[in-house]
């Protein structure tokens, strides 16, 4: 059926040049490079169909980081909303101070909450109950940051902060 249209479209050009050239003769040499960019064109884009039907489309990464596999089981909307806040913050400083940090900080503070610390009340205390990598992502001081676009937090990071309020949850 392609190759139909293709050879439709090439007949139709060459017949087309014809009757220019019996119309123009004098144009010879413009009728023929037109006509040698028009075969050219349709070439191509038999070319870029073939390829195209080819080569697998593969999801970007972006994309990918969006779309995740559906299992039997439905998960909760909660967790794939906390996935999706976790991956957008390995991105960008604008989603770990902006996405990340008030999802993380709630709990934080409930959770020393049950030990008698408040997160702003004693600091030290606080960060040595949550650990490092929780307390830069919690801590009531952290600034926003000066670049927003900068390189977000690694994903290693964000876990050992995970697992530092896990740790503080489970204990």
């Amino acid at each position: 059926m392609r190759s139909t249209w293709t050879l439709a479209a090439l007949v139709g050009a060459t017949g087309g040049a014809g009757v220019l050239l019996l119309v123009a003769p004098g144009r010879a040499a413009l009728v023929a490079h037109v006509w040698l960019v028009v075969v050219l064109g349709i070439g191509l884009g038999v070319a870029l169909e073939r390829l195209r039907r080819a080569v697998p489309r593969r999801p970007s990464s972006f994309e990918a980081a969006f779309v995740r596999p559906r299992v039997s089981h439905s998960r909760p909307a909660t967790l794939e909303r906390v996935e999706r806040e976790v991956t957008l913050a390995t991105g960008t400083a604008f989603d770990v101070h902006y996405r990340l940090r008030p999802l993380l900080q709630p709990i934080a503070t409930d959770l020393l909450l049950r030990r008698g610390v408040a997160l702003d009340g004693d600091p030290a205390r606080a960060a040595a109950l949550v650990g490092p990598d929780a307390w830069e992502l919690v801590r009531p001081d952290r600034p926003a940051p000066a670049d927003r676009a900068a390189r977000g937090i690694p994903l290693e990071s964000a876990a050992r902060a995970v697992d530092g309020l896990e740790r503080l949850a489970w204990s």
